[in-house]
């Protein structure tokens, strides 16, 4: 399997998760890149994307396993986060009627309450 073939299915790191996964600071991480101790490869977003590979060959003992979501699981999240915010938003809209309704009772309430009540002639 030749190494451009690999990279095209690993996952890349950014500064922060990197650092993340070799317990250092973003800094640390900044440093080694600038000074060229740390490979690393800007993307088409001109973002820095540094391979777990290398991170692990310049931080042999110290870096953790860091899951790095695939982007069909960030998609399949989104959706389910959409649904989530809609479900909210009528909860949030039912409630909101909820209390609208609440609130005109009780001004009805409070009228009726107000008003001389009615009697009948022979009710004395």
């Amino acid at each position: 399997m030749s190494r451009s073939h690999t990279k095209a299915h690993t996952p890349h790191m950014t500064p922060g998760q990197a650092a993340e996964a070799a317990g250092v600071s973003r800094w640390a991480i900044m440093r080694a890149i600038n000074s060229q101790k740390l490979k690393a490869q800007r993307d088409n977003r001109n973002q820095w994307q540094i391979a777990p590979e290398d991170l692990a060959a310049h931080w042999p003992h110290t870096v953790r396993q860091v899951q790095i979501a695939h982007p069909n699981d960030i998609a399949e999240l989104r959706a389910k986060l959409e649904g989530e915010t809609a479900r909210a938003d009528a909860a949030e809209r039912s409630r909101d009627q909820a209390e609208t309704d609440r609130d005109r009772w009780q001004r009805m309430a409070e009228t009726l309450a107000e008003r001389p009540r009615f009697r009948w002639p022979w009710h004395r």
